[in-house]
């Protein structure tokens, strides 16, 4: 230990930022399917279209809420868009299998995995679209 605080070894997981970009992803995606749940109910749109809509509405919401990560972090992109990315996704899947009633498939591995990279991938462009943001 050489002396150092327990606080200078231990790595910092940033949390704040994470928490952000996680709530405006939740409300990203909150948002955009009530909007769709109206759009379907008012219109003559097919309910069969509803799982590509969700799919692009998570796709994207895991997209803004990694780039609010990284933006307000300032630093590491592709860690903090990726972490927030991989927690919303984690979060869908787990409400949508306790909802459904389904089991736990390699298309939800699938899923998690590339949710995780577009957020990766929104967490770069964040990062290097400003610096600490005053969100």
């Amino acid at each position: 230990m050489n002396g150092k605080p327990l606080s200078d070894i231990t790595p910092r997981l940033g949390g704040a930022p994470i928490l952000r970009g996680l709530l405006t992803a939740l409300v990203f995606a909150f948002i955009c399917i009530l909007l769709t749940s109206m759009i379907v109910t008012w219109t003559s749109m097919a309910e069969a279209r509803l799982p590509t809509i969700t799919y692009i509405i998570n796709m994207l919401a895991s997209l803004i809420g990694a780039f609010v990560s990284a933006r307000i972090a300032g630093e590491k992109g592709w860690y903090y868009g990726g972490i927030t990315a991989l927690a919303y996704s984690v979060i869908i899947t787990v409400i949508g299998l306790l909802v459904a009633s389904v089991s736990f498939t390699l298309y939800n591995v699938v899923q998690i995995a590339l949710m995780s990279l577009i957020g990766m991938f929104g967490g770069m462009i964040g990062v290097n679209t400003g610096g600490k943001s005053k969100y």
